[in-house]
């Protein structure tokens, strides 16, 4: 990425393209259906392919773009990858409204332009920091209304928003991935982090901890042989 180009430039960018597209597409609300969205408003073509190695591909047959999917256990993973997609799709329009040239754009910590469109369509900026801040950061309350988005990507947003947190997602009781919006973190859960996820493992329900400064809010997403819980912590600064 150019160095006079801010992360907060690029992604103003990024939501002022998806508006455009919820707007043509005259979606007033969440969910935002994305194979719907690909399919109607962006002339793609989406189609299970079930020998498809990939969790999904775009191509061009016809001066048409075509989503090959696989097979997936979930419909939120279908979402994600057309989200995806699109993103892909859009980039050199997104690049374009950047004045950057493809060679000139890299990655943002570790992000690329498609994964952070896929993210900011399916949880769309225009919505969320209000609906995260009216539910109380309520995971399992504000999944129903973005129903196309995992509890993982709905999870990731909140490291989006001014409030400083850490999001931790633990499956079958081992940190898989940890991030901080203000603070580096390490991948050692803090004692209040490690009893909040102990008592949602076990209880299947959701836990808040507060303990030594710190405040931990934990979701189970359990399915059968699969333990996945999501933390989201915050701790009281000096």
């Amino acid at each position: 990425m150019p160095e006079d180009l801010s992360r907060d430039e690029v992604l103003a960018v990024v939501d002022r393209m998806i508006d455009d597209l919820l707007d043509k597409a005259a979606i007033a609300e969440p969910p935002v259906d994305a194979i719907m969205l690909a399919q109607r408003h962006l002339g793609m073509v989406v189609c299970l392919d079930r020998s498809q190695p990939q969790r999904g591909r775009a191509h061009r047959s016809a001066g048409k773009a075509l989503i090959y999917l696989r097979p997936e256990p979930t419909a939120e993973r279908h979402q994600w990858t057309v989200a995806h997609e699109i993103g892909e799709h859009l980039k050199p329009a997104l690049l374009e409204r950047l004045g950057v040239e493809p060679a000139q754009f890299r990655a943002m910590a570790g992000e690329s332009l498609a994964n952070l469109f896929a993210y900011r369509l399916l949880v769309p900026n225009r919505w969320f920091p209000a609906d995260a801040r009216d539910l109380d950061y309520d995971l399992l309350t504000l999944k129903p209304r973005y129903a196309t988005s995992s509890h993982e990507v709905l999870a990731w947003r909140f490291l989006d928003l001014p409030d400083p947190c850490v999001v931790t997602i633990i499956d079958n009781d081992n940190v898989s991935r940890r991030r901080s919006n203000s603070w580096r973190v390490h991948r050692r859960l803090e004692p209040a982090e490690k009893k909040c996820q102990q008592q949602v493992s076990a209880q299947g329900k959701p836990r808040v901890v507060r303990e030594n400064g710190w405040t931990v809010h934990g979701w189970p997403v359990h399915r059968d042989g699969w333990k996945r819980e999501i933390l989201r912590s915050q701790v009281e600064m000096d």
